[in-house]
């Protein structure tokens, strides 16, 4: 332990010493900035005891070294604060703001730092903690790499909050009390103007964001005034006297009347956010419900342990359900001899798809909040992001899975009673999904604004918790995605919903096929074709090329018509999934005999479609060296990729569960995907939601590259895991287990 110790004093006292002589020779070259005189016997490596131990020259020189980068001789009056006012800070002028404190508390800060003998009065008092130069050394100010994108000035947050003042001297008076208040201020042009209205927006703009360039900062000054990225989105502190409406009639006075897209975000170390309504309802009920999933734990273990099996069999059964031990064991239970009907490949495609989708989401939510744009953009021409933008044909996995589920249920149990209860069919769908979201839509809209403390905690609450609020009763309908995907509660319900919409249609195609087989299946033959030839009609009517992530079409649409949230536009890999159901149960019982060369192609055309599908059209489907897609290849390629795709994963399913999938469906197959299997909606649904809502909770921009947004999913993936458990818990281990004593197994 001596040893390292050593070490550090050794390489400490080497520092001090490199230091001291820099600091020598940067005076004896420039003058007297800092003193010749000055005696380092006391320096020290805390920043602030720093500051105080230098004395007059460098206390009146810091402000212009700290923002102006500039020398310690440069005239006063060329160390302008005047503009700070209606931009960083409230006016000081009566006629904008009527707040008298407010107004106040700035006159004082801009007294401090424009007189640098009251500057150095300030920060040698003791207990002053540097406050006059920590509120403005937390604005968002002109950043480093604003040619490679980086337009996010959110300042530092933290340093304005924790930001406490207390000063109090007499001669010159200063009494200033007050503890900082962060705001994020954002300008958008407004909607529908006319070209005149935009031109003199465009002013007001310019105006707002000089103020921005030339306050005092170290950054790239007037090389602004031909930067291709608008700065208008930027960070400031200011004293917590002032209200975020002092800020926003300051800036309106600069802006005149083209501020109607205006908003200003403010947050106090100290602030509170009190519980509404809906808030309390929601805690409620969450109390609630743990107390029985309480009773009901202690009820299932102690009928265990005293061997009371009759009391399970009785009214006690319907508490019994929301036993917490007893679901965490049907979560996490890992079959290992599943019987020769259960496709267990399933279990992984499942898991792996919902990871894929959770990945790809990663990419598009953060992208707003990353401070290298150009290079985001630069990444989308490379093979691994090509990989993680085909995550959106994981979720035509999905789909095919469950038609195939659908189907294969169905002809199952048919086959068995000779019969099918619809309303039990119908029941059966809604029951099951419909809690979780609800749930989470519940949670969304409520107590998840407590969790936003970051600087776009406001952009993010009014974006996602205030939607949820008055969209919520869309999502339980299941019409969330007619007409506007996003203006749902939760817009990753989409395809929640379109499954459930092509499930209450599937009976057009399942009566037929269990009434009059080879009828049944000549109808089914045609709605295929139909669910194709309609995608493509709409397509090239409204002269949409393909719904591609970053594809710049040849020809502009005539109009937008959303072809990826609707079910007459995902129908043909529903379909395609119902065959594979109905090959599969014909073979329930019998082996598939496939000779080694059939094997080996059926997994050869089943890898090239699905590379063929994801990797395609990498030249068009990208924002750097692009080809503009034409009407035809676009067409041609959204009609086929999806059906194309669901045959290529149908080929996995159907190889892997007749015992021709070799090491893929030891793989897939493995009992280990069981428990994530299971948790795959839950996810599903939490996943977006805490990934939309994590913008709003960091406090600084994040840099955008492969390796960040994979630690990144991993995170997110172990978070909403962890609440896919306490969703199932709470909501689909208790309706399955109440399911199953309603309506039979």
């Amino acid at each position: 332990m001596s040893g390292w110790k050593e070490m550090v004093v050794v390489v400490a006292v080497l520092v001090e010493v490199v230091v001291v002589v820099v600091v020598a020779e940067h005076n004896k070259t420039n003058g007297d900035v800092w003193s010749d005189s000055a005696d380092f016997s006391d320096f020290k490596w805390t920043p602030l005891d720093y500051f105080r131990s230098r004395g007059h020259s460098l206390l009146t020189d810091l402000p212009t070294r700290l923002f102006l980068h500039e020398r310690g001789d440069v005239k006063k009056e060329q160390r302008s604060w005047g503009d700070i006012p209606g931009t960083y800070l409230p006016s000081t002028n009566s006629s904008i703001v009527e707040n008298a404190q407010c107004r106040s508390d700035v006159d004082a800060f801009l007294r401090v730092v424009t007189d640098y003998e009251l500057l150095a009065l300030v920060i040698k008092q003791e207990g002053s903690s540097l406050w006059p130069l920590k509120l403005p050394d937390s604005w968002g100010k002109v950043p480093d790499g604003i040619m490679y994108g980086n337009v996010l000035t959110w300042g530092v947050m933290e340093e304005c909050t924790r930001l406490m003042v207390n000063t109090t001297i007499e001669n010159p008076l200063l009494d200033v009390h007050f503890r900082g208040r962060y705001c994020l201020v954002k300008y958008r042009n407004k909607k529908g103007a006319t070209t005149t209205q935009q031109q003199q927006q465009q002013k007001a703009v310019q105006s707002l964001q000089h103020n921005i360039q030339e306050i005092p900062q170290a950054r790239m000054g007037s090389l602004l005034s031909v930067s291709p990225f608008p700065l208008v989105s930027y960070g400031t502190c200011m004293p917590s006297s002032c209200t975020p409406s002092d800020l926003l009639v300051s800036i309106e006075a600069v802006l005149g009347n083209y501020s109607s897209d205006l908003t200003v975000d403010c947050h106090t170390k100290d602030e509170i956010k009190w519980l509404n309504a809906g808030d309390v309802v929601f805690i409620v009920f969450l109390g609630i419900i743990g107390s029985v999933l309480l009773f009901a734990t202690v009820a299932d273990v102690s009928s265990n342990f005293y061997k009371k099996q009759e009391l399970r069999k009785g009214p006690l059964r319907f508490l019994l359900v929301f036993s917490v031990s007893m679901n965490l064991k049907k979560i996490f239970h890992i079959n290992v001899k599943e019987g020769p009907h259960v496709i267990s490949c399933l279990h992984g495609i499942r898991a792996m798809s919902m990871v894929w989708v959770v990945w790809g989401h990663s990419y598009f939510i953060d992208y707003r909040a990353v401070v290298n744009v150009v290079y985001a953009a630069q990444l989308t021409d490379n093979v691994f992001e090509q990989t993680i933008m085909g995550g959106n044909f994981s979720v035509d996995s999905f789909f095919l899975m469950s038609g195939l589920l659908v189907m294969y249920g169905v002809l199952k149990e048919y086959n068995r009673a000779n019969k099918i209860n619809w309303l039990k069919y119908y029941i059966h769908r809604y029951v099951r999904l419909t809690p979780p979201i609800l749930l989470t839509g519940a949670a969304t809209a409520t107590i998840a604004r407590f969790v936003l403390v970051g600087p776009e905690a406001g952009s993010v609450e009014r974006a996602v918790v205030d939607v949820c609020r008055e969209n919520w009763w869309r999502d339980i309908l299941y019409i969330s995605n007619l007409p506007n995907i996003m203006k749902s509660c939760l817009p990753q319900c989409w395809y929640v919903c379109v499954d459930l919409q092509l499930y209450l249609v599937a009976p057009l195609v399942l009566l037929p096929l269990l009434h009059k087989p080879k009828i049944g299946m000549i109808w089914m033959g045609v709605v295929t074709i139909i669910a194709m030839v309609i995608p493509m009609i709409i397509l090239g009517v409204y002269s949409i090329p393909t719904n591609l992530v970053f594809g710049h079409p040849a020809v502009e649409a005539k109009a937008y018509v959303d072809t990826y949230g609707k079910p007459w536009c995902r129908a043909g890999v529903y379909l395609v999934g119902m065959w594979g159901g109905m090959f599969l149960h014909h073979y329930k019982d019998r082996h598939l005999k496939l000779k080694m060369w059939q094997t080996v192609v059926g997994w050869l055309l089943a890898a090239t479609l699905a590379l063929l599908v994801v990797y395609g059209i990498a030249d068009y489907n990208t924002l750097v060296n692009y080809k503009p897609i034409t009407l035809g290849i676009g067409i041609t390629y959204d009609i086929l990729s999806r059906m194309a795709w669901g045959i290529a994963v149908l080929w996995v399913i159907v190889a892997c569960h007749k015992g021709y999938g070799g090491p893929i469906n030891t793989f897939l197959s493995h009992p280990s995907w069981q428990p994530l299997s299971r948790l795959t909606f839950s996810m599903y649904l939490v996943a977006f939601m805490v990934q939309s809502l994590y913008v709003g909770v960091i406090y600084t921009p994040m840099y955008f590259n492969h390796l960040n947004q994979f630690i990144q999913t991993c995170g997110m993936l172990f978070i909403s895991g962890i609440i896919a458990v306490i969703i199932s818990l709470i909501s689909e281990g208790p309706i399955i287990g109440l399911e199953k004593i309603l309506l039979g197994s």
